[in-house]
């Protein structure tokens, strides 16, 4: 159901004219479902079997299939899970720590303003603003709530452009959707469409924050403002070191993916972000998670009572019983069948009668 719901995403995110429709509070919201959908994969009291025996079968033979004495596939491959998440979780808290001295450094040379000294701004959004040679990008500094840009000839409407939009990113708290992203992606780390719904989501989120930062706009303003996009494309060199080792902590203004912004400027020139989503599909996405729950796939195997020569124990105490011999043996009957076994001791504990 996840992936479903990750096409569905992407359909949205791709099919540029599906976005006149939809809008970004609509797709953000979407994925956020998934994120959480994927964090809490959980059965509900509701959640009804669908047993599926010629696909789930073979599923579960293969993963109880042992490969070595008292080992299984499972246990394999949960090995292996629990292997990558702890690989992947130390590359990106070894990411968060360098970013962390990275920054440290760039406040050492960096040229250290405000928000309002650039454009007006109310007081609590007021961050401070880096000018450094050190980053080629414009970028905020989520946790930190810093704007970092670089140091270019960027004219007044230029500035106002990045500075409203990497406001907008830290009014959004996008920071904490993206590091909520990538803790999941180091859990599912396996599971690769993560990767896929990591780069839709960052699409949205971008999209939100040009939805966001436009508001109010003239449609002539908004065109200054796609403009201004597509110049600073043209302005900033290729993406450096330093960039990159920023990007987890980060949100840039643009990305490395040319096709990132044509999607961006087509739904700023060609659609009406002041129109909200309708409340029904609203609400047709909170109800989504838990109508994804409805149904879960599982193995299906005959009971033994229904497959030739063999019987369940119920129906073996139902309509067998036990004779004692002379000797101090028994014989078991049943259905016209009879065995003298020695030990009546585990068929007295299920109960069975003794004629």
């Amino acid at each position: 159901m996840v992936v479903i719901m990750e096409i569905f995403l992407y359909f949205l995110l791709k099919q540029k004219k599906r976005f006149l429709i939809f809008r970004a509070d609509f797709i953000i919201l979407l994925g956020i479902i998934i994120l959480f959908r994927l964090l809490f994969p959980l059965e509900l009291p509701f959640t009804h079997s669908i047993y599926l025996g010629s696909v789930m079968n073979p599923i579960q033979s293969f993963f109880n299939f042992e490969f070595a004495p008292g080992v299984n596939m499972l246990e394999l491959f949960c090995s292996i899970w629990v292997v990558g998440i702890c690989f992947f979780g130390f590359i990106y808290f070894r990411k968060i720590h360098n970013s962390k001295k990275v920054i440290s450094i760039i406040s050492q040379t960096v040229q250290k303003n405000k928000v309002s000294s650039f454009i007006e701004i109310e007081t609590k959004y007021d961050y401070p603003v880096w000018i450094t040679d050190l980053v080629s990008i414009p970028m905020v500094l989520g946790l930190n709530e810093i704007i970092l840009i670089p140091r270019k000839n960027f004219s007044q409407s230029q500035i106002e452009v990045i500075l409203r939009h990497e406001i907008q990113h830290v009014k959004n708290h996008d920071i904490y959707i993206k590091q909520f992203l990538n803790i999941l992606m180091i859990i599912y780390w396996w599971f690769l469409p993560i990767y896929w719904l990591n780069n839709n989501l960052n699409l949205a989120l971008e999209i939100r924050a040009d939805a966001k930062a436009t508001n109010g706009f003239s449609k002539k303003d908004i065109l200054n403002y796609a403009y201004t996009l597509v110049d600073l494309e043209d302005r900033i060199d290729d993406i450096t070191f330093i960039d990159k080792s920023l990007s987890t902590s980060a949100n840039f203004l643009l990305q490395e993916n040319s096709c990132t912004l044509s999607y961006r400027i087509n739904y700023l020139t060609k659609s009406n972000f002041k129109k909200k989503s309708n409340a029904i599909l609203l609400a047709f996405l909170v109800v989504l998670p838990f109508i994804s729950n409805t149904i879960i796939l599982e193995p299906w195997h005959d009971y033994p009572n229904q497959m030739d020569n063999t019987f369940s124990d119920n129906d073996l105490i139902e309509n067998g019983y036990l004779v004692k011999n002379s000797d101090g043996t028994y014989t078991l009957f049943y259905n016209g069948n009879q065995s003298v076994i020695k030990d009546p001791s585990v068929y007295l504990d299920m109960g069975m009668e003794i004629k």
